[in-house]
Formats: structure tokens, sequence, C-alpha cells
């Protein structure tokens, strides 16, 4: 009985972990709450290179 109310308030526990870092991510931002936004210069990046839409019409397709 003991056994099953604890496992039973760690995963209660941990949920709500996982709830409150999401949230805390989700105001951070797109790039601010990524893990990987110090070591990114993909997405994150101001290059005006990144604004533009890509065209995929100049392509030459090989036969």
């Amino acid at each position: 009985m003991f056994i099953s109310i604890l496992l039973g308030a760690l995963i209660f526990g941990y949920a709500i972990f996982t709830v409150y870092r999401f949230v805390k991510r989700s105001k951070m931002g797109k790039c601010a709450g990524c893990e990987l936004s110090k070591n990114c210069a993909g997405a994150c990046s101001t290059n005006s290179m990144n604004d533009k839409p890509i065209s995929f019409s100049n392509l030459k397709r090989e036969s």
C-alpha cells in the first residue's frame, strides 16, 4: 500500500514538473527555450537570408 502511494506521488510530481518546465520554456520563445540555443546557428540566426522564401524554380533536374 505504501509503495503504491509513493509511486503515485512520484509520477504525479514528475508530471507537474514537466508541465511547469514546458510552460516556462514556452514563455521564453522559440529559440531561447531550445536546448541547442547556445550552439544553434540555423533557425535562431538573425541573418537576412533566413527571412527570404526558398525558391525551387532555379534547381535543375537531372535526367
